[in-house]
């Protein structure tokens, strides 16, 4: 009896003439605006994903942040009771300390835990970069940091400041440990010290010589060598004007007795010699 009466409902689903208008309709009107309406909506959260990462990139980490403190806190992975800390990346601070600032921060609401501990850390160890934090199941925590990388003495109003490329200051103790690194001068130079490291590391070999680094009204930089050889660099179009030194360096003895290069206009080097390679030549 059961058998039966499927047969006549599903016979009878299949041949009904307004079921078979009702199947008709959703697939030929209603199927076809879905699909589209999927792919409007994926390739609207796709221009969207790719203009935030271009122009607002600081709200894609901060809902990376908030995505995961949501997934360790739906988890209940709070990172004071994991039986183990992998720290990587380290190289001048102790793992003891990093340990320390997570003990310090177990106080934190849930919500914020891991963003609590990130900022812990930062806060208490100045030599912290960048922290990436992952929780392998059950209750292991894996921490990645990336230290700040030395780069130059700034000398600023009667201090000294080591700073990394970015110009980010970093803690400055032992003195003689980065005494052969270049100095910089001159108001505002920690915020255009990139310029300096992306021309350095072009030859690094010459960069070696470099003794220290001015800059020069808020708009250009004045190198002095060892030697005491002064370059004079442009104000735009720096790395050109660096290519144009190394070829001159490259050149047997081109560097004897200058005081001076002056690279500061476009397709023309002027060349200063020492007082006594001047009288010199004049003898001759």
């Amino acid at each position: 009896m059961e058998k039966k009466f499927s047969s006549i409902l599903k016979n009878f689903l299949l041949t009904n003439p307004f079921l078979r208008r009702v199947r008709i309709f959703l697939s030929q009107k209603v199927k076809p605006i879905l699909i589209k309406f999927g792919v409007s909506l994926v390739a609207l959260l796709i221009l969207i994903f790719i203009s935030l990462k271009l122009f607002k990139p600081d709200i894609l980490q901060k809902f990376y942040l908030q995505s995961r403190v949501y997934f360790f806190t739906q988890l209940n992975s709070n990172y004071g009771e994991s039986a183990q800390i992998n720290i990587t990346g380290n190289g001048r601070i102790p793992k003891e300390q990093i340990i320390a600032a997570i003990n310090k921060s177990k106080k934190s609401k849930p919500e914020f835990l891991i963003q609590n501990l990130v900022d812990e850390i930062k806060t208490q160890l100045p030599w912290v970069s960048q922290i990436t934090i992952t929780r392998s199941l059950p209750d292991t925590l894996n921490i990645v940091i990336t230290e700040f990388v030395p780069f130059a003495i700034w000398q600023n109003d009667g201090g000294k400041y080591l700073i990394d490329k970015d110009g980010n200051i970093v803690p400055f103790e032992d003195q003689e440990e980065f005494r052969d690194m270049v100095t910089l001068s001159g108001k505002g130079a920690n915020t255009h010290v990139r310029s300096l490291f992306n021309i350095f590391v072009i030859d690094p070999k010459l960069s070696e010589n470099v003794f220290s680094a001015t800059w020069v009204g808020d708009r250009r930089w004045d190198i002095r060598f060892e030697n005491g050889l002064l370059i004079k660099l442009p104000e735009t179009n720096i790395s050109e004007a660096w290519q144009r030194l190394i070829k001159i360096n490259n050149m047997p003895g081109s560097l004897l007795g200058l005081k001076i290069i002056d690279l500061r206009i476009a397709d023309k080097i002027y060349l200063e010699y020492n007082d006594s390679v001047i009288k010199e030549l004049k003898n001759v």
